[in-house]
């Protein structure tokens, strides 16, 4: 048999009560803790800011290839009938699909558009070279691939494009 010198013994008894103790910081307040969890206080100054266009180009934070094709079977290209919205604080928005005639309605609308802050959500688009077609009829306006079918069953909707602000729904 093979002999373990003592101390071995010794070491594997003694090494739990070798270690300092644990604290947990959280448990217990006291000056060592007070320094590592300062409660942040507001500022001074809740002032909201000013009403103001915000454009946020969120398309370039990521490829949109992986969300394509976008299709929403609730909607399709056609006319519309204007008429008076009651939804204050929405931020204005539209509908548009790469139908020719949304191509057309943006190109058209692009400077009001981009005037009123409007963000674009693209319902109908079938691959990247679509988008970017979407995207250049209106330059400078952020244009985003979503499934408008949510949208098109609340606001009782079927067609686009369509303009969508707090006031109005109209083409």
């Amino acid at each position: 048999m093979k002999r373990i010198p003592l101390t071995y013994y010794l070491t594997l008894l003694l090494a739990p009560f070798a270690q300092p103790e644990l604290t947990v910081a959280g448990d217990q307040p006291s000056a060592f803790t007070r320094p590592h969890f300062q409660v942040a206080r507001p500022s001074l100054n809740n002032k909201p800011q000013p009403d103001r266009t915000m454009h946020a180009d969120l398309s370039t934070f990521a490829d949109e290839a992986w969300i394509l094709p976008v299709r929403s079977s609730h909607l399709s290209p056609g006319q519309i009938t204007s008429r008076a919205l009651n939804m204050p604080g929405l931020r204005p928005f539209f509908l548009v699909g790469e139908d020719p005639h949304s191509l057309a309605w943006l190109r058209q609308r692009a400077a009001e558009l981009q005037e009123m802050g409007a963000a674009g959500l693209a319902v109908e688009v079938g691959d990247n070279e679509a988008l970017a077609r979407i995207r250049a009829a209106a330059p400078g306006i952020t244009i985003l691939p979503v499934n408008g079918n949510d949208i098109a069953t609340r606001l009782q909707i079927e067609h686009y494009p369509v303009l969508i602000t707090a006031t109005s729904l109209e083409q």
